[in-house]
């Protein structure tokens, strides 16, 4: 009886240490840097109080129906930029993508190494910011609403 609780006891371990591996934001900390992104159509986004950020695969239906919700919330707002990350390159990534490209929104493309960084292991995943790239809430964005966005970004 006491392998079956030593097994289960590394069983707990190993899956408690994956899990920690996995996951790389913690709200009020940090997020890794942007640094030297690929712009679909060099468009990037103006500055603003709040980044939304989500990662996607442009040929799914769940991340296209979440981007598209919450760029048109995004845009009731004044203060908050709106980014697409999508590791997929500029010549395979699907055309509704380019609809979210306009002063304040953009999208990042071909770039696998900033879904690493963040610990991104699924699409649609989204992470809001504020202006010191802390993180203020993130997860799955179909959990996502307007009330919700609206009280993170009261100033």
């Amino acid at each position: 009886m006491s392998r079956f609780y030593y097994i289960l006891a590394t069983l707990c371990l190993l899956l408690s240490a994956s899990s920690a591996e996995a996951q790389t934001i913690a709200l009020g900390e940090r997020t890794p840097r942007v640094k030297k992104a690929k712009w679909l159509n060099g468009n990037i986004p103006q500055k603003c109080d709040f980044t939304y950020i989500e990662f996607i695969h442009s040929a799914s239906a769940p991340c296209r129906s979440s981007a598209e919700r919450i760029h048109k919330i995004v845009n009731e707002f004044g203060n908050i930029a709106f980014v697409l990350i999508s590791h997929q390159d500029a010549s395979i990534i699907d055309p509704w993508v380019t609809e979210h490209i306009d002063p304040k929104s953009g999208v990042i493309v071909d770039d696998e190494r900033i879904r690493t960084s963040f610990g991104v292991n699924y699409a649609p995943y989204a992470v809001i910011l504020d202006h010191k790239r802390r993180a203020i809430w993130f997860g799955n964005p179909q959990l996502l609403n307007r009330t919700t966005i609206e009280k993170l970004t009261e100033n």
